[in-house]
């Protein structure tokens, strides 16, 4: 489990600097509306605290880990459902939301060990409508979209 603590964390750790980052992209420097601060600085005060908390959870697990032989399956397997977490979230930029989500849902739950096809088949269906469907009908948030398929 100290395998997959540091690995958990590091990932964290990892991905809160890149959202840091891009908080001082060209993106976030829009005028107030005479406001004291930008856009940026509840999403940078929340990923502060993202950042120290995942430090701090990464050299807690580092400074009592062993790293045992048994363990690093379980770190290929963080590492695999990570890489399949990037491609999902880089794919839906291309193809939508729906399309990229469900082959992702899918091999996610696959890598972490469910093994009942019917029910992941079905759930890595419906769970991507379902929240496609709450983000577009009831937040009226629109999701990345399909540039085949319109709406989805």
């Amino acid at each position: 489990m100290r395998v997959l603590e540091i690995a958990v964390a590091a990932v964290f750790l990892a991905t809160a600097i890149v959202f840091f980052s891009l908080t001082f992209s060209d993106d976030f420097d829009v005028p107030t509306f005479g406001g004291d601060v930008g856009p940026a600085f509840a999403p940078r005060g929340y990923l502060l605290v993202w950042i120290i908390l995942a430090a701090l959870t990464l050299f807690e697990a580092v400074r009592r880990s062993e790293l045992p032989i048994k363990e690093i399956g379980d770190l290929r397997r963080t590492l695999l459902a990570s890489a399949i977490a990037v491609g999902t979230g880089l794919s839906m930029l291309k193809i939508g939301f729906v399309l990229a989500a469900i082959p992702g849902f899918f091999l996610f739950c696959r890598t972490l060990g469910y093994r009942n096809y019917l029910v992941l088949i079905l759930l890595s269906i419906l769970a991507p409508l379902a929240i496609w469907s709450t983000f577009t009908f009831i937040f009226e948030l629109l999701l990345p979209r399909s540039p085949w398929f319109g709406r989805l």
